[in-house]
Parts: structure tokens; C-alpha cells; sequence
């Protein structure tokens, strides 16, 4: 009785130590696809009709908006045109999303007449999709209401370093019809096949999604 009290017990022990393996395994695997974190990120904002440096910073939960300019070439700050591109500056990118993605989110306010693809799509230019807001924050589209506070994830990149070592900030750059990987590139500096490299598998002329661009060495 002895001896199968002892083999019961080793058996349990292993149990708990495969266990325990198993969950480690599956945490490194999570980690390896989101690789490293950083402190800083950008986010390439497509600016819209009535937007103002004051209301992006608010919606990037910037001070204000001069944090902006220190990413941007502006000569008058309460000057800015639809159709023009701004770097927003993203403050953290560690956040591990679905075990997947590196991310940040922000927080937003709903107002009257706000929809998850409005938010996305207008107020966020698309840096992120209606369906990604719904599923971070859980609520069906019709409980939204005016007031109520849900994140917008952003999702941000720190690089690779398989790909390269020579780059050290991002950019999150949501496509827009028009756009070819040598026109990203170009607009970037840096070469094609190193775009390329950062996005594999990507379809730079599909016009919409998103794709992380190096920004500086």
C-alpha cells in the first residue's frame, strides 16, 4: 500500500510540473509574438474637416498639443488642412493585445450620434476598425450612449530586429486608397524592400489596413 501511496503521489507531482511547463510555454509563445515593448511609437493621423491640433492631442490623451509639434513640421499650429498627414506621438506601446499585437489604448468619450465605426473611421482615421472597438470594449453597438467612457486600441509596432537593426521608432500608418509600397516608402525614407520586410505578406495597394513604417534610425 506503501509503494502505490508513493507512485500516486509521484504521479500527481509530475502532473502539476507538466502543468506548470505547459503554462510557461504558453506564456513565452505570447510574448514572443508581441515581442519587445518601447516607450515611444507614432501614429500617422490623416487629418479631417474641422480638426485642430487641440482635438487630436485630447483624443491621443496627450497635455496638449504641443507634444505634437516636436514629431511635425508645422509652421502655424492653429493652421492645419484636410488631407494633411500628423505624427501623433503614442507614449507606450507595451500593452500585449489578444496575446498577439502590441497596442496602446486611449480613452474616449462617446457623443451624441457616435457609432464604433464613426469613432474608428472619422474621429480615429482609421487606425483602428469598428469591429477591433467593439470587441476590446464588449458593449453591443445599440448600449453606447453619450458620456460613456471605451478605449480605442491602437495597435503600434517596436520593430525587428531579424529585420533590421538600424531602426528604432514606428509608425502605425493606416493605408489609404492611392497608396503603393513605393509611395509608403518614399514618403518614409527608407527603402521598399525594407517596408516590405517589417510587413510581410501586406498588400500595400489594397488601400485600407494597417502597416508599421520605420521612421528614424
Amino acid at each position: 500500500m506503501l509503494f502505490f501511496s508513493v507512485l500516486k503521489r509521484k504521479s500527481t507531482l509530475d502532473l502539476i510540473i507538466v502543468f506548470h511547463v505547459l503554462v510557461f510555454m504558453s506564456c513565452s509563445n505570447v510574448q514572443g509574438k508581441c515581442r519587445r515593448g518601447c516607450d515611444l511609437a507614432l501614429a500617422s493621423y490623416y487629418v479631417s474637416e474641422n480638426d485642430t491640433l487641440t482635438y487630436i492631442s485630447t483624443l491621443f490623451n496627450l497635455a496638449n498639443y504641443t507634444e505634437i509639434l516636436d514629431y511635425n513640421i508645422i509652421k502655424n499650429p492653429d493652421i492645419i488642412h484636410p488631407g494633411d498627414k500628423i505624427r501623433v506621438p503614442i507614449f507606450s506601446c507595451h500593452d500585449c493585445v489578444n496575446g498577439d499585437v502590441l497596442g496602446h489604448s486611449f480613452s474616449y468619450t462617446i457623443k451624441d450620434g457616435d457609432t464604433y465605426d464613426k469613432v474608428a473611421h472619422t474621429d480615429y482615421a482609421n487606425l483602428t476598425t469598428g469591429a477591433w472597438l467593439q470587441k476590446v470594449n464588449g458593449y453591443e453597438p445599440s448600449k453606447l450612449q453619450p458620456s460613456m467612457e471605451i478605449k480605442v486600441t491602437v495597435n503600434c509596432s517596436c520593430g525587428d530586429e531579424g529585420v533590421s537593426k538600424n531602426y528604432g521608432l514606428f509608425m502605425t500608418y493606416p493605408l489609404r486608397p492611392g497608396d503603393t509600397l513605393s509611395s509608403v516608402a518614399e514618403e518614409a525614407g527608407v527603402k521598399a524592400e525594407i517596408l516590405q520586410d517589417y510587413n510581410p505578406e501586406v498588400d500595400f495597394s489594397a488601400g485600407s489596413g494597417l502597416v508599421f513604417v520605420p521612421v528614424k534610425g
